[in-house]
Parts: structure tokens; sequence; C-alpha cells
């Protein structure tokens, strides 16, 4: 999953900056006898900046669960998409008229199963109690900045019934040949799919790299008017992103990344 270990690294760099920015923080003012007094503008300029930081922190927690469910959606697809090029060749194989009664029974029950497989996935993959794959993602919208920036995402059910392979069987040659012809449909509208959710899971992805830097940005603003409060904040938003996408399966393919991020939470 490309998006999430690109995340991943963002997330280790980012806490470290803010990490080393704390550090700076706590040794430049052990080093100082100059007592600081902050003044009403300057209490008034981090206050802002502290509002700006909530925005952003409510923009970074939405495309973050989007971000979530996508990779959820992506695993479920490839794991739908390789059952229904394996139904596929059990099609192939059953077209054949040299077949003997037992083979094709044998195949049927092979295609059964993969079928009943599909559904099995649609209702495993789920992201907060949402079957991300059975028609429960339907014109979710995403915030994505803070001047009411949204995306509109829907995910299409794909259980055998969505897919037009609820009837399909082996029992004939006749069927066969049929169902082949509906497994071609459904390969199509399975990598459709798969297509819209990469395109989506790039945008998401661009979307909270530019979030996480303006947030960033004015999160070390903050934190040099002796305010590491906002920091501590952010740091701890993107600690619940993470274990919340841990928990969902969706970085098990970034494990060394998310180990760092949580390392250094402690």
């Amino acid at each position: 999953m490309r998006i999430n270990n690109d995340l991943g690294t963002w997330s280790v760099r980012y806490l470290q900056s803010l990490q080393n920015q704390q550090v700076s923080n706590v040794r430049n003012s052990s080093q100082t006898h100059v007592s600081v007094t902050r003044n009403i503008s300057t209490g008034t300029v981090a206050e802002g900046m502290r509002s700006q930081i909530n925005s952003y922190r409510e923009a970074m927690a939405s495309t973050y669960n989007a971000i979530g469910i996508m990779n959820t959606a992506e695993s479920g697809i490839q794991g739908i998409s390789n059952t229904v090029q394996k139904m596929k060749e059990l099609a192939t194989q059953a077209t054949s008229n040299n077949l003997t009664d037992d083979q094709r029974v044998r195949l049927q029950e092979q295609f059964s199963q993969l079928s009943q497989g599909i559904n099995r996935v649609v209702e495993q993959t789920t992201y907060d109690g949402k079957r991300v794959l059975g028609g429960d993602i339907g014109n979710m919208e995403v915030q994505l900045g803070t001047n009411q920036e949204q995306m509109s995402i829907t995910l299409p059910g794909m259980d055998l019934k969505n897919l037009g392979l609820e009837n399909a069987n082996l029992n004939s040659v006749e069927n066969a040949q049929n169902a082949l012809k509906t497994l071609d449909t459904a390969i199509q509208n399975v990598a459709n799919t798969k297509n819209y959710v990469n395109t989506i899971s790039d945008q998401l992805g661009n979307a909270a790299r530019s979030l996480s830097n303006t947030t960033m940005n004015i999160t070390s603003s903050v934190s040099s008017l002796n305010d590491t409060n906002a920091a501590r904040s952010m740091m701890d938003l993107i600690k619940t992103a993470l274990l919340s996408q841990a928990t969902s399966g969706v970085v098990s393919q970034s494990n060394t990344n998310s180990m760092s991020v949580l390392r250094l939470l402690g």
C-alpha cells in the first residue's frame, strides 16, 4: 500500500521534528535568565494560531479516516479480484465437452466455495463498523481543509449480487460459457473500483501532506511563543490516527515506520 508507507514516513519525520523542537525550546529556556512577559498582542496571536490548529486537526482527522477506509477497501478488493480470477479459470475448464459428470461436480463445488468467499470478504471488510465493500460507504463527505474543501466518496457494493454472479454456475457447458461472460464483466468492474480507490487514495495522500505541512508550520510558530501544548496535541492526534489504522489492519505493510512512531510517542 504505497500511500500508507508515505504517510508513515512523514509521521516519523514530523514527530521527530516536533520532538527536537521541544527539546530545543527547553534548552533555550534553561540557558536564559531573562524573564519574558507575554503581552496582550502576543497572547492574541497565539490564541488565533491555536484556533487555526484546531481547525486543521479536524480536517486531518477527517482525511486520515478516509485514508483508513480506502486502505481497508484496497485490501478487500484485492482479495475479491484474486477470487474472481480463480472462478474464471474454473469456468474456462467447465466449457469443455470432455468433462465427466464427476469432474463437473467437483468444478462446481470449487466454484461455489469461491463464490461464497466473495460474500465473506465483503462482510469482513469493515472499518468503524461499516462494510466498506457492502455499499455502506455512499456519498461520504471528507473535509480536506479549513475553507470547506470537501471530497465526496462512494464505494459500490461488491457482493455476488452486485457483481452479477449470484446465479452463475458450471452445471453445463452452456452455463459455464454464460458464467465466463458474466465473470469478464465482474473482473472489469472490480478493476474499475480498484482504480477509483487508488485515485482517491492519491488525492487523500496529497491533502494529508498539505495539511500536515501547514499544521506543522503553525504549530512551530505557537511553540516559539513558549506554548508546546499545541505541539503535543498534534503528536497525540497522529498517534490516535496511526493506532486507529493499525487496529483496522491498514498499516500491516509499514510495520517498521509504525513501530518507530510508537517508540517516539513513548
